[in-house]
């Protein structure tokens, strides 16, 4: 199996179709830039016999088609602080892990500044570890090849263990150790996986009121995006509390409901400056409810790493996108089901 240099950045632009196909480790992948150009820098992959790493940093909207390996599992933990990455038509929420398994398609659309950890393992690795720990059996309850964590900081020491993984792989020695110890650290970090997303005191413990709360509260904004949403809004129509709706909101995702939403719209911004929605980009903000321009353009800034006049004028003049016939072909599949 091929696998890629280390640290190598992909430029990708749609008006180059050449540059989208990729082998990236075990995977076979079409790459399709939204934006006119893209940039996806990928760090040195893990790899052994039984179980690979890897973590891509995309810096613009990009959609990924191909499919998991024949007799292997992948796990995907996205990293996006704006916006909804999309697999297979759900838009996932914060910490939302993504689960396939052999011979699945995969059509995953990554946001821009999003950085996207894998984890692939072939299935008699997983199946024989999962029957020697009292871990999730994670493919038995699943819900649209995705799976909700109860508690984001369960996430996030999957990804470090994900993430170390990647970097001690990048030096020499580790490059050069045996493969009883690449096994060893393969193993560490699948059971790192497993076991952030298994429950405490298993599936039959009932769920916390704050935790149904939060899942009901992003619900409703994602509905209701275009609305005037407020802490006592939310509160009000979701029937609950304002510490319930808080700290259940921060537990599971990680971040204030408001927070949320301000980077919800945001990047609904962002998507209609590269669609060219909206003839201005004060008119664009207003839609989304900026009302300050100023505000606006500073926390947009924060977010992408450029104005919201760079973005439009980026896009003004961008050529209709040109697809691979790999995605050609998926996306072919999809519309006939």
């Amino acid at each position: 199996m091929s696998i890629a240099p280390p640290d190598e950045i992909f430029h990708l632009s749609s008006a180059l179709p050449s540059q989208l196909n990729r082998t990236i480790g075990n995977w076979e992948m079409s790459l399709f830039p939204a934006e006119h150009e893209a940039r996806i820098r990928q760090h040195k992959l893990f790899h052994s016999p039984q179980l690979q790493c890897s973590r891509l940093e995309f810096d613009s909207s990009v959609t990924l088609v191909s499919s998991v390996p024949a007799g292997f599992v992948t796990f995907a933990i996205s990293q996006a602080p704006i916006g909804r990455p999309v697999v297979n038509d759900h838009k996932l929420r914060p910490n939302e892990v993504i689960v396939l398994h052999s011979d699945e398609t995969v059509h995953y659309t990554c946001e821009p500044n999003e950085t996207l950890f894998t984890l692939t393992t072939t299935l008699e690795h997983y199946d024989r570890y999962r029957q020697d720990h009292p871990v999730i059996d994670i493919l038995a309850n699943r819900t649209n090849h995705s799976y909700q964590a109860e508690n984001f900081q369960f996430i996030q020491s999957a990804i470090q263990a994900i993430s170390a993984c990647c970097v001690d792989i990048s030096d020499t020695a580790s490059a050069e150790c045996d493969e009883a110890k690449r096994s060893a650290i393969g193993s560490a970090v699948l059971a790192s996986l497993l076991q952030s997303l298994t429950p405490a005191g298993g599936f039959s413990r009932k769920v916390p009121t704050r935790r149904k709360v939060a899942i009901e509260a992003i619900q409703y904004i994602h509905e209701n995006t275009k609305k005037t949403l407020t802490i006592k809004s939310l509160v009000r129509q979701l029937e609950t509390t304002t510490r319930t709706l808080h700290f259940g909101f921060i537990e599971t995702f990680g971040m204030s409901p408001i927070a949320y939403i301000r980077n919800l719209r945001l990047a609904s911004a962002r998507r209609d400056l590269i669609n060219k929605t909206w003839p201005t980009v004060t008119e664009t903000a207003m839609f989304w409810n900026f009302h300050h321009l100023g505000r606006f353009s500073k926390a947009y800034q924060l977010a992408y790493g450029e104005t919201p006049s760079e973005t439009a004028r980026r896009n003004s003049a961008r050529p209709r996108s040109t697809v691979s016939p790999v995605y050609n072909q998926v996306a072919e599949g999809r519309n006939h089901r």
